[in-house]
């Protein structure tokens, strides 16, 4: 890593600290998470996802395409490695192709329409419970050689901005609160 790559990822990481500190609004700092984000792994599609594992729901809290995935969207989750990997186990899950985009989400015609072709999705944790997860989606093989280490520095920063809007706005408890997604 050279020192121009670790003084961005300082001022990205100091940035989020700082908006953290100043503003609890839920849209300003996740687009601050957006900017910081793309500045460090790049993306195309950014959502903020927060999960409820009693109602297996996720509940989309921020999206930077609005026109493909709506705020407010609930998913139920299914069985599958990728529930697995990343809810319950929180790992982190990278996928580098179409097929992996195919394999993990429903809407990948839509997903691919855009260019994304890979994903890197971070689990958001808290004293070993997901309460959410970060996705950056992008070209193909685009987090193949991601820092993993970084992504987890990211998701500890995200715990109490994203505890803080699921307890003032998320309906993930509702059962018949559902759209597709």
């Amino acid at each position: 890593m050279t020192n121009t790559n670790r003084a961005l990822i300082f001022r990205a990481i100091e940035r989020l600290a700082a908006i953290q500190q100043k503003d609890g609004n839920a849209d300003i700092v996740w687009s601050e998470f957006e900017r910081s984000l793309t500045e460090v792994f790049g993306q195309r599609l950014f959502t903020v996802l927060a999960y409820d594992e009693a109602s297996s729901r996720l509940g989309r809290l921020h999206s930077n395409r609005l026109d493909i995935n709506p705020v407010g969207g609930l998913k139920r989750v299914t069985q599958s490695r990728w529930s697995d990997e990343v809810l319950r186990r929180g790992e982190i899950f990278i996928g580098s192709t179409r097929e992996d985009i195919k394999a993990v989400f429903s809407e990948y015609e839509v997903l691919w329409s855009i260019g994304c072709e890979s994903v890197l999705n971070i689990p958001v944790r808290k004293n070993g419970v997901t309460l959410g997860t970060m996705n950056l989606l992008g070209e193909a093989g685009l987090y193949d050689h991601a820092d993993i280490g970084l992504a987890l520095v990211f998701a500890q920063l995200a715990v109490s901005p994203l505890e803080d809007q699921v307890q003032r706005q998320c309906g993930l408890e509702d059962p018949d609160v559902m759209e597709q997604v």
